[in-house]
């Protein structure tokens, strides 16, 4: 154990660990066995940490050197009660601003989160999934097993991406991607369990206007009426490509993806 590293009283490290840096943990995080923590980390209460799981690793990046980053700022920030299984690698940022973590994430076997990412809350990577720098992840967003992500895209919350696929672009919110790398449907299983029954009516009109209907700019083209509480949500699906102006592979009026 680093001699610069800080943990709360009742962290349990069990056996082969090696913390290395003047990492910080807080109370109730265990580390179960051979877990390697690497640099100037920061991770949170309550976390769980698996075999031979390694976190604040040096990014994989041919331009970083490791001269480059301020010692004095942490290169990867953990919030709480996340669960990091067997051979989690997550790296820490290039620059001053740290890879972070929120809460109430799982990571599962194999999954990978790479440089300057910012994951949100209650996210789900199952395994070997895999995240390229830069990315950031919305809350409650799944990702299947053996998918990836392409660096710098963004996907919004509730969005889920399906097993084996590889996202190169940006997903909005509440939909979710199976097949040809496009976006399909909206996610409402996770809607529904997320308790946003009510407002699947005005995301499916939302959808079919962004994605059916084929207009390039969703606030100009007729934008749902979003009553009853139900605007964020509405703009949320069309916001982040709106910011972005991201082109995606849309439906004809007969659901066919049109090339």
């Amino acid at each position: 154990m680093d001699p610069l590293a800080q943990l709360s009283e009742d962290v349990v490290v069990g056996p082969g660990c090696v913390i290395d840096g003047p990492v910080k943990i807080g109370p109730g995080t265990t580390l179960l066995a051979q877990v390697h923590l690497r640099g100037n980390i920061v991770i949170g209460a309550r976390n769980q940490v698996y075999p031979f799981a390694v976190l604040g690793g040096e990014p994989q990046d041919r331009k970083f050197k490791p001269g480059d980053m301020n010692p004095q700022l942490p290169g990867l920030v953990i919030g709480d009660d996340n669960i990091f299984r067997e051979s989690v690698t997550i790296h820490r940022a290039t620059g001053s601003e740290p890879t972070r973590i929120g809460n109430n994430n799982m990571f599962m076997a194999g999954s990978h989160v790479a440089h300057d990412c910012s994951i949100g809350n209650h996210v789900t990577m199952v395994n070997s999934s895999l995240i390229g720098g830069h990315v950031h992840v919305q809350d409650m967003v799944t990702l299947g097993g053996n998918s990836s992500v392409h660096q710098h895209c963004r996907i919004g919350r509730l969005a889920f991406l399906s097993g084996s696929e590889a996202l190169v672009k940006d997903l909005p919110p509440f939909c979710m991607v199976i097949g040809r790398r496009s976006v399909s449907c909206l996610n409402l299983v996770g809607i529904r369990r997320a308790g946003y029954r009510n407002h699947i009516k005005n995301l499916e009109k939302a959808f079919d206007i962004l994605f059916r209907q084929r207009h390039t700019n969703f606030f100009c083209g007729g934008a749902p009426d979003a009553g009853n509480g139900a605007r964020p949500f509405v703009h949320g699906i069309g916001g982040i490509c709106q910011q972005r102006q991201t082109r995606y592979r849309r439906l004809d009026g007969q659901g066919h993806f049109i090339p």
